[in-house]
């Protein structure tokens, strides 16, 4: 036991994955479920007030009426469903079984795919893609190079991505930090009693990482999940190698005028657009 978690107590490399599928844990997949749909709080997903605004701007981009939209990573399907009000063809695409049957419950008039995007394959189907909640920042490197190669694909000639990120502003001046917390009773991170070991790590202006440390009786699970950061000029570099262009940046994913002080931002490009 000391063994192991003398290597897990460690500061992971930058972009070090764990063997853990932290989303697919059944315990852990249905407290997200329950984060995601509660309209309390925007740990898992945003308010319904921004939902609500981000689908109006969407709906006001430069689109054909009855535009086919997939949003990649939907969850439970707060977004799509609010896509398919305004009018949209809607497909949403996500790799959490509890998440895809809620959708799919509570939106009958979207088509729902259980899928994870890095393994989508269609080919010039859809008029604009969205990845909302800096989703596109929990990947790294080489996971963004595929996804950006399966999206540019996707999408008919013409047809925009949307995606927000975050900002290196959200770990300016941050330091490394270490917490535990003991759960008998189980908690939001497994069913069982166990010891919860935390730690956050910040790489310069480039990424975040949660290591997460999980002690149970007789076994010992670790998970590391990354936030990495860009500017408008490295999300520019790394997605113009996929014929796509800028069509505009903006704070957030409901068309807030962009500033140079925001911890997020969102970019609307277009496949071989001008």
């Amino acid at each position: 036991m000391f063994t192991i978690l003398q290597k897990y107590l460690k500061r992971p490399a930058l972009y070090e994955r764990t063997s853990e599928l932290f989303w697919n844990d059944p315990h852990i997949a249905k407290q997200m479920l329950a984060a995601h749909t509660s309209s309390d709080t925007d740990a898992a997903s945003r308010k319904p007030e921004f939902i609500t605004r981000c689908a109006d701007w969407v709906a006001s981009l430069d689109l054909p009426n009855g535009a086919d939209l997939m949003d990649i990573g939907c969850g439970p399907g707060l977004y799509t469903k609010q896509f398919a009000k305004r009018g949209f063809r809607v497909t949403g695409l996500d790799f959490s079984e509890n998440s895809i049957a809620y959708a799919r419950e509570h939106d009958p008039s979207s088509n729902y795919i259980l899928q994870s995007y890095l393994e989508m394959d269609f080919e010039n189907e859809f008029d604009i893609i969205t990845l909302i909640y800096c989703d596109y920042g929990a990947l790294i490197p080489d996971e963004r190079v595929n996804l950006l190669g399966r999206i540019q694909k996707a999408l008919k000639p013409g047809g925009l991505f949307l995606l927000d990120v975050y900002t290196p502003l959200r770990g300016r001046d941050k330091r490394d930090s270490t917490s535990w917390e003991i759960s008998p009773n189980g908690g939001f991170i497994s069913e069982k009693p166990h010891i919860c070991l935390n730690a956050e790590y910040f790489y310069d202006d480039v990424a975040e990482g949660c290591r997460t440390v999980i002690i149970e009786e007789g076994q010992v699970r670790c998970y590391n999940l990354w936030d990495c950061y860009f500017t408008k000029q490295s999300l520019h570099n790394e997605t113009a190698p996929f014929d796509f262009s800028v069509v505009g940046f903006y704070n957030d994913a409901t068309g807030t005028p962009y500033t140079d002080d925001s911890q997020t931002l969102c970019a609307v490009l277009q496949k071989g657009g001008a």
